[in-house]
This record gives C-alpha cells, sequence and structure tokens, in this order.
C-alpha cells in the first residue's frame, strides 16, 4: 500500500510518497532506519526554498515528526486508554496533542518505552523563513530520540475544533479517590 508522507525533519519539511510493508506507518517507522520516499520535495525552514527529486532515502533519526496516515492497523490490538494532554518540544517544533496511556499507567513513563510516540489531534508550530507556520494533524508520530522535553498541557491548549469532542467514558461503578475522574 502506498502512503503520502508528511514529515518534519531538523531544517526541512518532506512530502512524498512511502510504501508501506506493515500494518501501520508507526511499525514502518519503528522497525526500519531509513524509508525509501517517491516523488519526494523538502523545504527549507530558513528560507522556505524547495528541492524536489523522484526518489530519497531518509534516514529515521533524521526526522523528528511524521504525519500519521495510512491504516490504523488492527481494531483486536487496540486497548482501552485516557487521553493526557501534552506540550512536546522536537527538534525546532512545538508539538500540542493527546498523548494515549492505559488508565493506570503514568503516561510519559509509558510513551517514552516506545521508539515512536503518537499524539493525536495535535499542531505543529514552527518556523519558516521567519514566519510563525501552524498546521494541524489527525495524528503525529514523534521520534522519541528527538524529543527535547514533555509537559503536561491542557485540553484548553490543544484547541480542539468544536466538531471534536473527546469522550470520556466512566465506568458508573469507579472509585475516584483521585479526583481525575471526569464525567
Amino acid at each position: 500500500m502506498r502512503v503520502d508522507f508528511h514529515a518534519y525533519a531538523d531544517d526541512c519539511t518532506v512530502r512524498g510518497i512511502v510504501s508501506l510493508a506493515t500494518d501501520r506507518l508507526t511499525e514502518l517507522l519503528s522497525d526500519t532506519g531509513e524509508l525509501s520516499v517517491d516523488g519526494v520535495s523538502f523545504r527549507a525552514l530558513d528560507d522556505g526554498r524547495f528541492v524536489s527529486a523522484p526518489r530519497a532515502t531518509i534516514l529515521r533519526g533524521d526526522l523528528c515528526a511524521v504525519s500519521a496516515a495510512g491504516p490504523r492497523g488492527s481494531s483486536q490490538r487496540r486497548v482501552r486508554t485516557r487521553l493526557q494532554p501534552m506540550r512536546v518540544k522536537v527538534g525546532p517544533y512545538t508539538i500540542v496533542g493527546y498523548l494515549h496511556a492505559p488508565p493506570t499507567a503514568d503516561p510519559v513513563v509509558t510513551a517514552l518505552r516506545r521508539r515512536i510516540i503518537p499524539l493525536t489531534s495535535a499542531s505543529i508550530e514552527y518556523q519558516l523563513g521567519g514566519r510563525r507556520i501552524e498546521e494541524s494533524h489527525d495524528a503525529l508520530l514523534l521520534s522519541r530520540d528527538k524529543i527535547e522535553w514533555l509537559a503536561a498541557a491542557t485540553d484548553k491548549d490543544v484547541r480542539l475544533t468544536g466538531d471534536f469532542v473527546v469522550k470520556r467514558l466512566v465506568d458508573p461503578g469507579a472509585k475516584d479517590l483521585t479526583g481525575a475522574i471526569v464525567a
């Protein structure tokens, strides 16, 4: 399967097409050290210039974040999670979005065990030729090795549109000893 590829590197943004040999883009990024991208174009962050090529090999270690594209993977592998709004600094990018973690686990510790960390309802902010750019994505896949810091954020920081509302399901039999369960 071929999917759109939109990535953010330390000095440029990258667009093109990749072939998925795995169930999801997350696995491709986790399992390979380099990606072959067809119809690739690079846009330099310092002055906005474009460079294009019919094909390029990109090292995973050069990527800060990748916009998730393609299939979500098997629904049988999904587990119940809670959403934690986070603000993350990855290379020259500041990203806000929702980190998903099991309800009883520390979301940051859980995330940092992975090589690729997904954030949903994410927006990414950066400078392009001296102009502030902000782009929204359904999900961004972050390279753990490029993360400078993670910090808790709020739902307001994520700035969800009115069309998307996070539904937080609460077990009616759950006893809230933390004050953190919201109906």
